[in-house]
């Protein structure tokens, strides 16, 4: 292929990208006011919980050896099948231990329906492990656009189904019919594009290999997992399931820009970082999505926190009043998680596979540890205390981010300070405005609050650094390496999601 034809692919990559951002943006916010609505805290809580434990093995169905096999400049065909048959091994062997854990589980937390709902999503973890290698592929060849089809695609189907059902009265079974529906459409369109057929070979000395990098890599999503889903199995240990409910809705929420922005950044990052010899180039690279991430995901939870009290009741209706707390008291940890996800990808991009897991591992310890601490005072206490353990994690990462990319710690740091200066200006006018209006109903609060945070966020971002925002940019589109992407390979453990 040539450079411009490769070109071409990324620029129309990145279009169909936000193109399925923006969809899957819309699909939220229409979805899950709605199913908010009928089914109600407690089955979102049930739903948290059975997704944290499939999700939990799904970090480990194909063995952390995708993301190795990206980096493998030239796997023949006997490697890739190996890939396969040893992924699908596990993937089916972590299916069958969900269903035989399932009962004591149900037992556990005393809902006797989540032994179905985690025998009914056990196929996932065989669905995503017969994906390693056709993610691996695609991302290989940089072509993302085949994934951003997929999302768009995959999250429409899942999104019909799921509403079909909640309106038919069948509960839980709408949310676990709409994760088995994008799994199983995913699976099919992935397969398609990504052309790969296995051969009947299973060479353990072919992969053997790939097992170091991929040990810490496995290792390092599984401990991000865990300090993910971790807070949500103490909350309703500790509160019960109806706050595992406002716990789950809550982090599902702040994890918007997670999954629309972040991951996809992540994704990209990784791929590009990996195929780069030039230190100068990637220490650049860096620091300029490292400049437009804060620009985009720093507003956002920013603009969630200032309007959580007014977003939530109207949003998701007079049920999940206690959520607008939660929300936020979680939103700066997922801002730390966007960033950390960045960082960690960065990293993992250079071979760093052990300093990842480490960062990952003392992460999850901090917030599953503020998590506990917090919850006994309360479910927006126990999120606090997530955000707290986050925050904890920040110099570290940050240090080792910059030592990694061989650039000095003030030179990375700047490169975020546009986007926390015009956020600060952005917070402040916000607050003004939302102290004259508060005679107004809600909605008009609401409109107002968000009107002034976007002109003012825009100004600022103008007025301080716009040339380089605008230089940054058109250079990060211009990069080959680089395009909007998402495809499985650096994990997003966003363990209560009810993703779409």
């Amino acid at each position: 292929m040539t450079l411009r034809r490769h070109r071409a692919h990324v620029l129309f990559g990145t279009v169909l990208l936000s193109s399925a951002s923006i969809t899957k943006l819309a699909l939220q916010f229409v979805l899950v006011p709605v199913l908010a609505r009928i089914l109600g805290p407690r089955i979102f809580g049930e739903m948290g919980i059975a997704m944290s434990i499939v999700l939990l093995a799904n970090m480990l169905s194909d063995g952390g050896m995708g993301a190795a096999l990206v980096r493998e400049s030239n796997p023949d065909r006997e490697l890739k099948s190996t890939i396969f048959w040893l992924s699908l091994l596990i993937g089916s062997g972590l299916a069958a231990m969900i269903c035989i854990v399932a009962w004591p589980v149900s037992l556990l937390f005393a809902e006797p329906e989540l032994f179905g709902l985690l025998c009914a999503l056990s196929p996932i973890l065989i669905l995503s492990a017969m994906l390693s290698v056709s993610n691996s592929e695609i991302i290989r060849v940089q072509r993302f656009d085949y994934f951003a089809a997929s999302d768009i695609g995959c999250a429409v189907i899942s999104a019909a189904v799921g509403l079909g059902l909640a309106f038919s009265g069948y509960g839980i079974w709408s949310l676990a019919g709409q994760q088995l529906t994008l799994w199983i459409t995913k699976a099919i369109w992935v397969s398609a594009v990504a052309r790969f057929r296995p051969r009947f070979v299973l060479r353990m000395k072919l992969a053997r290999p790939l097992f170091r990098f991929s040990a810490n890599n496995l290792a390092a999503n599984v401990a991000d997992f865990t300090g993910r889903a971790a807070p949500i199995i103490i909350v309703s240990g500790i509160l019960g399931i109806p706050a595992a409910g406002q716990y789950s809705m809550g982090y599902q929420l702040t994890n918007v820009v997670n999954t629309v922005v972040a991951n996809p950044v992540n994704v990209a990052t990784f791929s590009a970082i990996a195929g780069a010899a030039n230190r100068h180039a990637v220490a650049l690279f860096v620091t300029k999505t490292l400049r437009v991430l804060m620009i985009v995901v720093a507003p956002l939870c920013a603009g969630l926190m200032l309007t959580a009290d007014l977003a939530a009741p109207l949003l998701l209706g007079a049920k999940w009043v206690e959520t607008a707390p939660v929300l936020v008291a979680l939103t700066p940890g997922s801002l730390l998680l966007c960033l950390y996800g960045f960082s960690g990808s960065a990293i993992l991009g250079r071979g760093r596979s052990s300093r990842v897991f480490k960062l990952t591992l003392l992460t999850s310890i901090a917030m599953t540890a503020g998590t506990a601490i917090g919850a006994k005072w309360g479910v927006h206490w126990a999120a606090a205390g997530f955000s707290v353990g986050a925050t904890l994690m920040a110099p570290l990462y940050a240090w080792s981010l910059a030592r990694a990319m061989q650039m000095r710690l003030a030179e990375l740091l700047s490169s975020a300070l546009t986007g926390m200066i015009a956020v600060t200006a952005m917070s402040v006018a916000v607050l003004l405005a939302r102290s004259q209006v508060t005679a107004l109903a809600p909605l008009f609060q609401l409109l107002i609050a968000v009107l002034v945070g976007v002109v003012t966020f825009v100004a600022a971002i103008w007025l301080i650094d716009g040339d380089q925002i605008k230089s940054d940019i058109a250079s990060l589109r211009r990069a080959p390496g680089f395009a909007l992407g998402s495809g499985g390979i650096v994990t997003d453990a966003g363990a209560t999601d009810v993703q779409i």
